[in-house]
């Protein structure tokens, strides 16, 4: 069979074998690609949002606002939970198999043959093949995520209009090292000059700041340019910043969104910024309709309610351990849990010992998975004795644990990364 005839499962497959190596940073390659592929993205504001946390839920808002504002919108995030479709959202709506099948193709003859032939990983490919259905589609705005760092990764073989960082934290070490001032370096390459790199991380590195005078990118920074207010005795907040024009933009009593208000925050500067009108009742309305799979999910399983949060570093557990505090929960969470062995399990545990009433670590048969006994042997919170726990073959076995153990006051919640969530959503 020749690719021309491949469906999307077969194409999958191909990708997944067709570079040497699945993390290969750098824009060389890919970068020749997408110039033999004479993309025009010239219809579409371009924003690519890049951060430790916040990228998909950022995203999810700005795409909601847009939607409620009348405008068209291909959004572009990773990883996927059930099917690669969610990758790539045209609308709000995941993408067709044929529309991905069109893209890979294109991309297969762009990258040459014989000698002249370009070896490309399933990232690079993913994202050329979001970046052509941006040309093909033309919408409104686009908006990419960038996958890993900044500079150097795929998604930033586009000129952004607009650039955003949301949050900045160490992770994925391997590659971008644990300097948080070299982070924030490899996270703001993805700026240009003369235009504008919004950055909503509270705590934000020197070297951003020092970047921008260097390369000569606008930087709007929360709590400078920006800045954002909830309200203590009423279910709303304000925000106020500045336009492309440098003028002053303010909204008051505007709805709490179900997703993190920092990043609701970032999101409101980067519309001004981008330059299409949205009025007050489609910031309302964006708000209030934006969900992100996986974050703060709400789900049923056996007729109990569950909570599935992807909070895979100490940063976003961090987060989650704050809003279950918010609503109570503290030393009252079923906390089904599985982490990757190549993450800080020993922060991740830390941050959200305050909220557990009960440990139930899974086992991840996945490649970088772990048991749930290697990872309950990881940790040493303190000089504190682990909480009570149990450790669980799969999924399946460590909800049906934490549904018989739960009591009417406390709450079950799955977490730790992209797979133990989408575990639970293939149950369900």
């Amino acid at each position: 069979m020749i690719r021309t005839d491949y469906n999307l499962a077969q194409w999958l497959t191909w990708m997944e074998a067709n570079h040497p190596t699945a993390i290969d940073l750098g824009l060389a390659r890919v970068g020749e690609v997408f110039a033999r592929m004479q993309l025009d993205l010239s219809a579409s504001k371009i924003v690519s949002i890049a951060g430790t946390n916040g990228k998909g839920t950022t995203t999810a808002l700005l795409e909601a606002i847009y939607l409620a504002a009348g405008y068209t919108t291909l959004a572009y995030t990773s990883p996927h939970l059930l099917v690669y479709n969610e990758r790539v959202r045209l609308d709000g709506v995941n993408v067709e198999d044929q529309d991905l099948i069109a893209a890979f193709r294109e991309i297969d003859i762009a990258m040459g043959q014989g000698e002249a032939r370009i070896s490309l990983s399933y990232f690079e490919i993913g994202t050329l093949a979001a970046i052509y259905l941006v040309a093909q589609h033309k919408p409104t705005v686009a908006l990419l995520e960038v996958g890993l760092g900044g500079r150097l990764d795929a998604v930033n073989i586009v000129d952004a209009d607009v650039a955003v960082i949301t949050t900045l934290a160490i992770d994925h070490v391997d590659w971008l090292g644990d300097d948080i001032e070299q982070i924030g370096r490899e996270k703001a390459g993805i700026a240009r000059p003369g235009r504008p790199l919004v950055c909503g991380e509270l705590r934000p590195p020197a070297s951003i700041k020092a970047l921008s005078v260097e390369r000569g990118y606008e930087l709007y920074q929360v709590g400078r340019e920006y800045r954002y207010n909830s309200h203590q005795y009423s279910s709303t907040w304000s925000w106020s910043g500045r336009d492309a024009a440098a003028k002053a933009v303010v909204y008051k009593h505007l709805a709490l969104p179900s997703l993190p208000l920092q990043n609701a925050a970032t999101a409101l500067q980067v519309i001004n910024l981008v330059g299409l009108h949205c009025d007050l009742e489609a910031i309302d309305h964006g708000l209030q309709q934006a969900r992100a799979l996986g974050r703060l999910q709400q789900v049923s399983f056996k007729n109990t309610p569950l909570l599935l949060d992807v909070a895979h570093n100490p940063q976003s557990a961090q987060y989650l351990a704050e809003s279950l505090e918010s609503r109570g929960l503290k030393s009252k969470v079923h906390l089904v849990l599985g982490v990757l062995e190549d993450k800080d399990c020993q922060g991740v545990l830390a941050a959200l010992s305050p909220i557990v009433a009960h440990w139930h670590f899974v086992s991840l048969e996945v490649l970088r998975g772990q048991s749930a006994e290697q990872l309950k042997d990881s940790i040493q919170i303190g000089e504190q004795p682990l909480a009570p726990h149990s450790c669980h073959p799969n999924m399946i076995t460590a909800l049906s644990a934490a549904v018989a153990l739960v009591a009417d006051d406390e709450q079950i919640v799955v977490a730790g990364s992209f797979v133990t969530v989408s575990q639970v959503i293939e149950l369900l």
